[in-house]
């Protein structure tokens, strides 16, 4: 396993109670038990209660997932429930922290089974403030001070669910030091489900992806992307002029671009604006085409699954390009720095910004900033990088 960046000290020096169970979701689903709101979010939420778990010394259930509306992207509380193998290696997470945090117990999927009694919580809602260390331990112990139950009465012949639920971003990282380390350990231990990535090491290892040598992007320009995130048409534009510019600052031919899109006019009206340039477009559509069989596959999954299978293809991109304000994108940034000594967006995106609250604003909007291989192009907005991914 990789390093461990704190993780096994901290489960070591953890007051454990065996018998205590976080069932930790985004009240989404037919049971209210689930997480949602798109696939970078409902990772955000599973590495989230992993944090939240061990600051109370628990054990986890991990909550199932709800797939995207495929009619209507924006609605991705749908009414089909997933456990999380879906999108996530779960085998990987039970031996990762089976190695660094072995006090940590995991169930799956909503699984309370033998569990009779369960303690309510508040609902904690987008943008309030995030937990930070010790806090939930305390947030648990006062939800037992309200309830018929005690914690001190906690056992393994006596378990208690404390019923948590939470839409996003709700650890902060920064506010307890962990930002270079913890973020690292846990960002490490989750990984996507392995048969969709092997799906993405086929359009990776194509021949026309030149051993590497290609500039992915992830372009935005699905109908539930919110316009004041950054238009389609100002993506393509200051993409175009990034392209142009890594161009010119390398000594060999680099060509190719690999745009990652859900709406393939979108990559086609792109395909459009860079062919005259004298750049080849690709997509995983093109390069599978001739693989009939991993291409019905692929189109055969849904929305959030096809999102993972192209993942590897752009964290591997020699260049690379996205968006600020894209989970996805910020995800990719992240994973394409994590091994840095310095954080990549405090090093590279965030100089010269303001911060109010939880919004961020920068100089100029829109913007290219990044270092010379990873590039975002910002907006002004929420910044959840205190607490992603």
């Amino acid at each position: 396993m990789e390093g461990h960046d704190g993780l096994t000290p901290l489960c070591r020096q953890t007051k454990w109670t065996e018998g205590l169970w976080l069932h930790c979701h985004s009240y989404c689903g037919p049971e209210k038990t689930s997480v949602c709101g798109g696939l970078n979010n409902a990772r955000n939420r599973i590495q989230t209660c992993i944090r939240l778990a061990i600051d109370a010394g628990a054990g986890l259930i991990l909550p199932s997932a709800t797939e995207r509306d495929e009619d209507h992207l924006v609605k991705t509380n749908g009414a089909v429930r997933v456990c999380p193998e879906v999108f996530w290696n779960v085998e990987y997470l039970q031996a990762s922290l089976k190695e660094q945090c072995p006090q940590l117990k995991l169930r799956m999927c909503d699984d309370r089974k033998g569990i009779k009694n369960v303690v309510q919580t508040p609902r904690r809602h987008y943008l309030e403030a995030a937990h930070k260390n010790g806090t939930f331990r305390k947030f648990v112990s006062a939800a037992f001070d309200k309830s018929p139950f005690n914690l001190t009465d906690v056992s393994i012949k006596n378990p208690v669910v404390v019923n948590f639920g939470d839409s996003f971003i709700g650890w902060n990282y920064k506010e307890s030091g962990e930002l270079m380390t913890l973020r690292k350990a846990l960002f490490k231990v989750i990984r996507f489900n392995q048969s969709l990535l092997d799906m993405s090491s086929k359009i990776g290892q194509h021949p026309k992806l030149n051993n590497g040598a290609y500039i992915g992007v992830h372009l935005r320009g699905e109908d539930d992307w919110p316009h004041e995130f950054g238009p389609v048409a100002d993506q393509m534009r200051f993409y175009t002029a990034e392209i142009q510019r890594i161009q010119k600052t390398v000594s060999y031919n680099i060509k190719t671009i690999y745009v990652s899109c859900g709406d393939e006019g979108a990559i086609q009206r792109f395909r459009d604006i860079l062919t005259p340039l004298g750049f080849t477009v690709e997509s995983k559509s093109t390069l599978l085409a001739s693989s009939n069989g991993t291409l019905a596959q692929v189109e055969s999954l849904a929305f959030d699954q096809k999102a993972i299978v192209e993942y590897q293809t752009l964290v591997d991109a020699r260049f690379w390009m996205g968006l600020v304000m894209s989970s996805m994108s910020s995800l990719i940034a992240y994973a394409r720095s994590i091994d840095n000594e310095e954080d990549f967006f405090s090093a590279y995106i965030f100089p010269g910004s303001t911060r109010n609250g939880a919004e961020r604003a920068y100089p100029t909007v829109p913007d290219m900033k990044g270092n010379r291989v990873t590039k975002l192009m910002v907006v002004n907005g929420v910044d959840i990088m205190d607490s992603f991914p």
